[in-house]
């Protein structure tokens, strides 16, 4: 945030400029561009039409040409060819849970500054939220969908790499990405495009369309596009690296082989784990009170539970228990897609101009994830009346011998109440997403110029409404109901699942009808929107200097905001649950969902914006060495209604021509990003996470029960999250400095190499609920504690743990407190590298090259105070070995961040034939989800963990345009190859065993595609 002085002077500045244009108007400049590189390029940076600016700013443009080199049949996919953009949070294979993000989704993240610091605008203007947010890095974030924006209606993609809410506004904090649609159209053309996954059954096909025609004497025009869009879809059996969370497999060879931390398989599954409620633990052959089942062939097995299953000692079910949670998921969801647009402009007057645009969007997406299963935190009672119950009482509740109790127990005859810790409800099958959004945009504005000005004043209203429906979800007080019926109607949760692989399917599957009485759909819903009204003038020739014309450009906009997630009545504590046995309660009443409130919130914001061009010196004022120097400056001042905050902030940007070719640029700019409204008005969500509590673990080491801090076994630990109106927005300070060569020796070619350098502060974040605990060990090693983990009275058992440890007694963990704040900041380094090179012709067709290179240096996180206390605490030894810190230093190449990402093309044109080759490179990444069992000693902080390897793919295509002057004449066809040599994935320890923020599982796909113009 700027002092005072400041807000003022640009507040200052922004009015004048306003009084000085009166009634006049300057067109978006991020509208206008001339096509092809022999005209010049966008000036998406600057708001100034006319102005001759082009070298002071660092922009990418992506033409026709461009994007259909990429082989992108979605807006997801197009953005992401971009080198620039980070890792993707919002995509399909991270939608697991009912609170991320979930459907037809994409982002953008520029520079990996973070999702939702990069604005998207289209024609100019900015784009609606998706309704909906997950967390990334524990807080929640949210973005605009790129897969709104259908490829095929796009004219050209301009990213400008560099801070800019000086100019556009907040969001704009890692740069601005303006997308122009095809307007003007004269004629029309249908297309029709199919494409397959090489050795799958995965498919998709698209049809489009688009009419345009003039009007009133060629004063208008109308141009109007529709397309429809399926993907089949395709299950994780589809790839090998995607069909089981053991990928041990994968690595047989290489210097991770047999490493258990690329075996996912969860402890959760039809193989139950289970707590006796009774004492002395002596009264079963198990000899424990926690058990868990596992089939009889396998070793521990202390008591039989009959129908070759058994029951061994153990609170976490071995390895060869566990379950393979992606059986049966969805690798590729299946989906569809339609969309309507409509351009049209029409001449007033010879110097105003009316349009409008109008756009409709649809999205329907079908996908299956695992099977329901309750969480840690949330176990589930067993009363000893429940007919299934193995150590129920020796006579049924309506007479008779209860044929369930096992033989071999001194359990009372009353029985014992049972509770159900781990378990998998795989006999329901698994989970189907249901996720349907509509989204429609309207803008219409007038434009135009009265004398030397230019105007454009326009109102955008967009809205988006989106509907998330899970089925074969389980109601945790049915459920219980269902188990604790004393009849044989009641759910048996201790069959356990398939004995020859527990980890796939279930062979004892309870009867339908039973699974039915606690079957449950769960639904979200979510909507945002987006209201925008905007003056804005301009001149190009303000005054005249001896360098040249001074151009101006000021505005002011109002917006407004709004988003709403209604969560599910099981959810949002409508319909809670309550332990029939334990008397516990929980908010949610959906077993492995943790309660999420209802939550709504709007912003209203007012902005005026003034920017200068100042052109000191030309060509012609015959200066050495100073053939062109020009300066551009601009200011912003932006009020924030929600949360009482107004920022201010400027921008500074001059290019400097040596001799004509060489051109040295620079930016400064101040940002600020304010906080969401998800982040701004949660009024509390818990979070049920599996968490090592170092304070019970460290006095078991003392005592010798664990023989280190790494042996933790964990629990699941309720974390309680809360927004705040004292939010305040996040600084940004971004430096930029290029340099622009067009050798005259070589005619067609530009270079440019770009140093960018980015600081944030006050990021909004939280501690994390594995740091609180942590910082609580710190402090109770010193005497005190750590006030946001709240804990349970310790108990008898526990005061006895404690004793003689060192340490206070401490209780079970009933909740961690970790609020949404301005926490830590983070300074990001890195350089672009790009080429453009129109080869002259010289007899053998036409060749075009481009090349887009990003190169990230560094990327460090520094800690807020308490996280500071933590490090000082692990250096100085005082907290052990075995507690670490993440998120915090230099996180370059850290799980995601590649040091390199790359694309390029080269294009051939010969009268009817075009052949385009593309290639795009990801570098390689550190996964830190996997560490050596063996460590390595190294001076590298990063030698024990897994590195996943770099990718290179290549896109081929052909296409071959009729030109007879007949009926096909236009008519096109092109086959084209996207992935040539079926790269996989990287391996990786994720979710589908790749990293789908940075990568795709399509694998090789051919493309066919037919188009017809008329």
């Amino acid at each position: 945030m700027m002092g005072t002085k400041i807000i003022g002077k640009l507040a200052l500045f922004s009015t004048t400029a306003l009084m000085t244009a009166n009634m006049a108007y300057a067109q978006d400049a991020a509208t206008v561009a001339t096509e092809e590189a022999e005209a010049s390029i966008v000036v998406t940076g600057s708001r100034i039409q006319g102005a001759q600016i082009n070298d002071v700013l660092p922009v990418t443009v992506l033409d026709e040409q461009q994007i259909e080199n990429t082989g992108a049949s979605s807006g997801d996919e197009l953005f992401r060819s971009l080198p620039q953009n980070g890792s993707i949070a919002f995509n399909e294979q991270n939608a697991t849970t009912q609170n991320n993000v979930r459907g037809d989704v994409g982002s953008v993240n520029l520079r990996d500054l973070g999702t939702g610091n990069t604005l998207l605008l289209i024609n100019g203007r900015r784009m609606n939220l998706h309704p909906g947010f997950q967390t990334e890095l524990l807080v929640p974030v949210v973005s605009p969908d790129t897969n709104e924006i259908a490829p095929g209606s796009v004219r050209r993609i301009e990213v400008l790499r560099d801070g800019a809410s000086a100019i556009y506004g907040a969001d704009a904090v890692a740069g601005v990405i303006n997308t122009v649609l095809k307007g003007n159209l004269k004629g029309g053309f249908l297309e029709g495009d199919w494409r397959a996954s090489d050795g799958t059954s995965l498919y998709s096909y698209s049809v489009s369309g688009g009419l345009g025609f003039d009007f009133g004497g060629g004063r208008g025009n109308l141009t109007v596009y529709g397309g429809r869009f399926h993907e089949n879809g395709l299950g994780s059996l589809g790839r090998d690296y995607s069909r089981d969370d053991d990928r041990t497999r994968l690595l047989v060879g290489t210097d991770f082989e047999g490493e258990a931390s690329f075996n996912n398989r969860n402890t959760f599954g039809p193989f139950g784990q289970f707590d006796i409620q009774t004492s002395p633990n002596s009264r079963t052959p198990i000899n424990d009170d926690d058990f868990y089942l596992q089939p009889s062939t396998f070793t521990g097995c202390r008591m039989d539970f009959r129908n070759g299953i058994c029951a061994r000692n153990g609170e976490t079910p071995t390895t060869a228990v566990r379950y393979n949670t992606i059986f049966g998921n969805s690798l590729i969801s299946r989906k569809d897609r339609y969309n309507a647009m409509a351009l049209l402009n029409y001449e007033l007057t010879d110097s105003v101009e009316a349009y409008f645009e109008g756009s409709y969007y649809r999205s329907e997406n079908q996908r299956f994830n695992d099977a329901s299963a309750i969480l840690s935190a949330v176990p589930v009672g067993i009363s000893r009346n429940a007919y299934w119950n193995p150590f129920g009482p020796t006579t049924l509740v309506g007479g008779g011998v209860n044929p369930n109790r096992l033989p071999g127990t001194t359990i009372p005859t009353t029985g014992a109440d049972v509770i159900m810790e781990r378990y998998r409800f795989v006999d329901g099958g698994n989970r189907s997403v249901l996720v349907d959004k509509d989204a429609y945009r309207l803008v219409a504005g007038l434009r135009g110029n009265f004398g030397a000005w230019d105007f454009d004043t326009g109102f955008v209203y967009s809205e988006s409404k989106l509907t998330d429906l899970e089925t074969n979800r389980v109601s945790l007080t049915a459920m219980q109901q269902s188990i604790n019926r004393t009849t044989s109607d009641a759910y048996n949760p201790f069959n356990g699942g398939c004995v020859d692989d527990p980890g796939q399917g279930d062979c004892t599957p309870n009867p339908t009808a039973v699974f039915d009485t606690f079957r449950i759909d769960v639904s979200r819903k979510g909507g945002t929107s987006l209201a925008l009204a905007d003056f804005k003038v301009s001149r190009d020739d303000l005054i005249v200097l001896p360098g040249g014309n001074v151009g101006v450009a000021t505005g002011i906009e109002w917006r407004r905001e709004t988003f709403f997630d209604d969560r599910d009545p099981r959810l949002d504590g409508t319909i809670t649950f309550t332990d029939s046995v334990t008397g516990v309660f929980n908010g949610s009443d959906v077993a492995g969902t943790s309660p999420s409130p209802d939550t709504d919130g709007s912003r209203t914001v007012y902005s005026a914006f003034a920017e200068l061009f100042v052109p000191v010196v030309s060509a012609d004022m015959n200066i050495p060495l100073v053939e062109e120097f020009n300066v551009q400056m601009a200011g912003r001042v932006e009020r924030f209604e929600d949360i009482d905050a107004t920022a201010a902030v400027p921008r500074v940007a001059a290019s400097w021509t040596t001799i004509p070719g060489v051109t040295f640029r620079g930016a400064w700019s101040q940002g600020f990003r304010a906080p969401n409204l998800a982040q701004v008005n949660d009024d509390g969500t818990t979070r049920s996470n599996t968490r090592d509590d170092f304070v019970v673990c460290q006095a078991q080491v003392r005592k010798g029960l664990l023989s280190s801090l790494d042996a933790c076994p964990g629990a699941g630990v309720i974390s309680f999250r809360s927004g705040a109106r004292s939010l305040k927005p996040e600084d940004s300070e971004s430096i930029n400095l290029g340099i622009v060569l067009e050798p005259k020796f070589i005619p067609g070619l530009t270079l440019t190499a770009d140093y960018w350098r980015v600081k944030q502060a006050e990021l909004v974040g939280t501690f994390g609920d594995d740091n609180a605990i942590a910082l609580d060990l710190l402090r109770r090693l010193g005497g005190s504690t750590n006030p946001n983990v709240i804990r349970a009275a310790p108990t008898v058992d526990e005061i006895a743990l404690f004793t003689g440890t060192g340490l206070a007694p401490a209780g079970k963990i009933v909740q961690v407190l970790d609020p949404y704040l301005n926490l830590d900041s983070r300074v990001s380094k890195g350089w672009d590298f790009g080429m453009a090179y129109n080869v002259p012709d010289f007899g053998a067709g036409k060749f075009r090259l481009r090349l887009n290179a990003a190169r990230l240096n560094s990327f460090v996180q520094s800690a807020s105070a308490d996280g500071e206390e933590l490090l000082a605490g692990i250096a100085s030894g005082k907290l052990p070995a075995d507690v670490t810190v993440g998120g915090l230093g230099e996180l370059l190449e850290i799980d995601g961040r590649p040091k390199w990402r790359v694309s390029g093309s080269i294009n051939w044109e010969t009268g009817p034939v075009e052949i385009g080759l593309f290639g795009q490179y990801t570098g390689k990444v550190w996964d830190t989800s996997v560490v050596r069992d063996i460590l390595l000693v190294s001076d590298d902080p990063n030698a024990n963990f897994y590195r996943v390897n770099d990718q290179f793919l290549t896109n081929l295509s052909v296409s071959y345009t009729i030109k007879n002057d007949a009926g096909l004449d236009g008519t096109r066809f092109r086959f084209a190859i996207n992935n040539l040599f079926d790269k996989a994935p990287p391996l990786a320890d994720e979710t589908y065993g790749f990293y789908s923020e940075l990568y795709t599982a399509r694998g090789r796909v051919f493309h066919f595609e037919l188009r017809e113009k008329f």
